[in-house]
Order: C-alpha cells, then sequence, then structure tokens
C-alpha cells in the first residue's frame, strides 16, 4: 500500500512537471529545455546531498549503468520535450501509457523471455489505441504524438533499470545519478542550439525542478517497495490529473478519441500487467516447490 502511495503521489508531482515546462516549452528550444530542466532539479538536490553526506547519497558500485541510464533518458527527454508543446497534456498522458507495452517486446527480443500469444494479442491492442490517438494524417497533433510516442520505449528502459538499481541502491542515489548523468549529456546538446531563458522563464524551471524531483524520489521508493507489475496501473490516474490542469490551465479540450485511444492502451497495459504477475507468481511457487526437493 505504501508503495501504491508513493507512486501515485509521484503522478501528481509529474503531471505539475508537464505544467510548468509546458509553459517556456511554447518559445524555448527543446534541447535547451531538457538540460535545463535537470539542471535545475540536481540544484534542488544539493540540500539532499550536503544534510545526508556526499558519500552517503553518492556511493555506487554500479556507475556504469548509472551512465547508460542517463545517456538514454537523455534521448528521451530531448523527444519529450519536441513533442511536448505540439500535443495536449492528456494525449501526452495516454501516449505514456504504452510503457508496458514496449517492456514485453524488450523482454522478447533482448532477454530471450517466452512471450504467449494472449501477450502479444494485448501489444497489439495497446498499438492499436495508440494509433487512434495520434490518427496519422488527421489534424496536427501526429508530429508530437509520434515523439512522445518514440520517446515511450526509451523511458520504459530507463524504468526497468531503475528497477534493477532499485535493489542495490538508495532511492536518493538512484535520483541523484539521474540528474547528474543527464546535466552531463544534455549539456553539449543544448549549447549547441543555445537560447537564452526569458527571466521568467527560471521560475517555470525552478518549479519544475522541484516538482520533477519529488517526483522521481517518490516513484522511486515505491519502486523498492512494491513490483513494478503491480504499480503499472497507479500510473494511468495521471490521465485524469493532465486532462483537468491541460483543461483549466490552457484550455486544452482533447478530443473524444484521446480517451477512447486511452481506455484501448489502459486495458492492454493492465491485461499485461497482469500477466506479468501471473508470470512472476508462478516462478516464485516453482522455486519454493523445487527448494526443498533440491535439499533433500
Amino acid at each position: 500500500m505504501r508503495g501504491i502511495l508513493w507512486v501515485g503521489f509521484s503522478g501528481v508531482s509529474f503531471a505539475l512537471l508537464n505544467v510548468f515546462t509546458l509553459i517556456p516549452s511554447q518559445h524555448l528550444n527543446p534541447y535547451v529545455m531538457a538540460f535545463m530542466r535537470y539542471f535545475f532539479g540536481t540544484l534542488v538536490l544539493v540540500p539532499i546531498i550536503l544534510r545526508l553526506g556526499v558519500h552517503r547519497t553518492m556511493r555506487t558500485d554500479r556507475l556504469p549503468l548509472h551512465l547508460f541510464r542517463g545517456a538514454i533518458h537523455s534521448g528521451g527527454m530531448f523527444l519529450w520535450f519536441i513533442g511536448l508543446p505540439l500535443t495536449t497534456l492528456a494525449s501526452v498522458t495516454a501516449l505514456g501509457f504504452t510503457g508496458p507495452i514496449f517492456v514485453t517486446i524488450g523482454a522478447a527480443l533482448f532477454l530471450g523471455e517466452k512471450v504467449r500469444m494472449r501477450r502479444w494479442m494485448a501489444v497489439l491492442v495497446g498499438f492499436a489505441g495508440a494509433m487512434i490517438i495520434i490518427r496519422p494524417g488527421v489534424g496536427d497533433i501526429g508530429y508530437g504524438a509520434i515523439c512522445i510516442l518514440i520517446s515511450t520505449p526509451i523511458f520504459s528502459a530507463s524504468n526497468i533499470i531503475s528497477k534493477a538499481l532499485a535493489r542495490t541502491e538508495r532511492a536518493n542515489t538512484i535520483v541523484i545519478w539521474q540528474h547528474l548523468t543527464i546535466v552531463l549529456f544534455a549539456c553539449p546538446v543544448a549549447l549547441y542550439f543555445w537560447e537564452t531563458p526569458a527571466p521568467s522563464d527560471l521560475i517555470w524551471f525552478v518549479a519544475a525542478g522541484i516538482a520533477g524531483t519529488v517526483g522521481h524520489i517518490c516513484q522511486q521508493n515505491g519502486y523498492q517497495l512494491a513490483d513494478i507489475t503491480l504499480l503499472q496501473p497507479i500510473g494511468f490516474l495521471s490521465l485524469l490529473w493532465n486532462a483537468l490542469l491541460g483543461y483549466f490551465l490552457f484550455v486544452q479540450q482533447p478530443d473524444v478519441w484521446t480517451f477512447v485511444g486511452a481506455a484501448v492502451i489502459f486495458a492492454s497495459a493492465l491485461y499485461i500487467s497482469h500477466r506479468e504477475a501471473v508470470r512472476r507468481a508462478a516462478i516464485k511457487s516453482a522455486d519454493t516447490t523445487t527448494g526443498p526437493a533440491s535439499e533433500v
């Protein structure tokens, strides 16, 4: 239950992050946006590092994995900030629900996991939901939604790595290294495309840094307390927060197809999460059954 609450609160924080970054993204280069968002997020972490101590918060034996995660997450951030001002917050969130779909594909292609027909059917249904939202060639939503959709498997890979890191690393350590590595990889790209932010933009970057950092800490604490497959459905509440904020703050009115597509993706991702939970339970049951027998 604590894991569910942590992840639920992270969804609210990330919805606020979307709002705070959407405002400067209307006129600022997306690569500069990605750098500034994590630069100010890193500044927010400085008091935590000083209070707990550098050795305690940053000590790690898995630096290469942190660096790899930062590199791929940076690529996802670039795409995400390109797509953010081109679509609605509800569409951005709904397309993010395709994460479990890409996790299933990645597990089959790169981890050699056996994926049965029912899960492949769920993957196809999920893609159909994404296509309902994007509707290629219809309106102006296509390009931005495609960028968001491409960023989703990248973020999914990053989340899987963070879950693996959570077995040996503290939540604060994972979040701190995430911010530092993304700043490292995003800085050269941002300098190449540099546009000086307006003074008013700095207020939004500070707010985004706080919201994003709090969101990542809450999410990471949730990952350490419960299986990611259990927590996945909780993330679907983000659609509600983003749709409401987009409507009341930016007069964004997502059409009915956004919610139809989100419902299709939700059903697909929920089924995939359910099948993954069943698979893990079967593995644990088999280990419990065979364990004593091997000792006899």
